[in-house]
């Protein structure tokens, strides 16, 4: 909470005399962020295309926070750059060339079953949209992967209103 104070003296105080935390839940997701291996970037799309009026963004496209939420909204300000050059008449930044290797490699390219992503047929391995797990689902995280299932230590408990 210190920190929030800090960042938003107006609306939170660490002493807990304005907004105050009533609700917290700590989320872990080890391996939620994969290996960046140099050279990678050149399989990234820029968020210029070629099709009129299209651009992309996200943390999957060229840019230097490579799959995080930075990354994500890095490519979003980017993307509106390309949008408002486009509008304004201005020079883009252009498109970013595919490699030859990279098309080679497509070429050649056979699909492989995803690694360490297989759940029993009733249960999922991630989560979202408001989808809740369940005890079976609980037991069997317990086996796989233990870890997500210790308690946090060194939390601070959270103030209630």
């Amino acid at each position: 909470m210190g920190e929030l104070a800090r960042l938003f003296p107006t609306e939170i105080a660490a002493d807990g005399s304005k907004a105050k935390l009533l609700k917290y839940a700590v989320v872990k997701v080890p391996r939620s962020v994969y290996a960046a291996i140099p050279g990678r970037n050149k399989y990234r799309p820029s968020q210029e295309t070629p099709i009129p009026n299209f651009s992309l963004c996200g943390c999957y496209t060229s840019q230097k926070y490579l799959g995080s939420m930075e990354g994500a909204i890095l490519a979003g300000k980017l993307a509106a750059e390309v949008i408002s050059d486009r509008a304004a008449g201005q020079p883009t930044k252009g498109i970013k060339p595919v490699m030859d290797d990279v098309i080679a490699k497509c070429k050649t390219f056979e699909p492989k079953e995803p690694a360490g992503l297989k759940g029993s047929d009733d249960f999922a391995i991630t989560f979202g949209a408001g989808d809740v797990m369940g005890s079976k689902g609980e037991k069997e995280l317990a086996v796989n992967d233990p870890a997500q299932m210790e308690e946090p230590t060194g939390v601070a408990e959270p103030a209630m209103a």
